[in-house]
């Protein structure tokens, strides 16, 4: 089912929105009333996933928009021959959902890496140091985790954009 995928940016005349169900309602909602206004106010950016045969059925998607680091949660490894900012520029990966439908199909980790190559050619032409994202659970923690990310504190995680240059060439 999955090999046929498209994905791209939502559009609310194409893709069906009110049949989407990832089962955690906050995200159903998300996707059915604040994604489109969202990108109209120019505060995110909705990027879906439909067969090519269904392009209208939504079978999930994410969010991206700006962000930033505090430079002091940043391990000085990483930071040391960096620019002295006080924040570095960054990429939010505010929401990622899967349908009921799609799940279990690794649908989710194509929908990271697809995030992960628009932040990374974003960031060529606007800068951003790293991909964060603030996973909502514990299996969402992991799911971040087996794809390289590190923890920034408490609630957020990130993967430096030279990380992901290196984990796209490999694919």
């Amino acid at each position: 089912m999955i090999s046929s995928l498209l994905i791209q940016v939502f559009d609310p005349v194409v893709h069906d929105r009110s049949s989407f169900d990832c089962g955690v309602p906050e995200l159903n909602d998300y996707l059915a009333k604040r994604a489109r206004k969202e990108m109209s106010a120019g505060l995110a950016v909705c990027c879906v996933a439909s067969l090519a045969s269904q392009p209208q059925q939504v079978l999930g998607f994410y969010t991206l928009s700006a962000a930033v680091i505090v430079r002091t949660l940043l391990p000085d490894s990483l930071t040391r021959k960096l620019p002295r900012y006080r924040e570095m520029p960054a990429t939010l990966l505010g929401r990622l959902a899967v349908a009921k439908v799609a799940q279990r199909q690794g649908l989710g980790g194509r929908l990271l890496v697809s995030a992960m190559s628009r932040a990374l050619q974003a960031s060529e032409q606007v800068a951003s140091w790293a991909l964060v994202t603030d996973p909502k659970d514990q299996t969402a923690v992991e799911f971040y985790r087996k794809m390289g990310f590190s923890p920034l504190d408490d609630s957020r995680m990130f993967l430096p954009m030279t990380e992901i240059k290196m984990i796209l060439s490999t694919r």
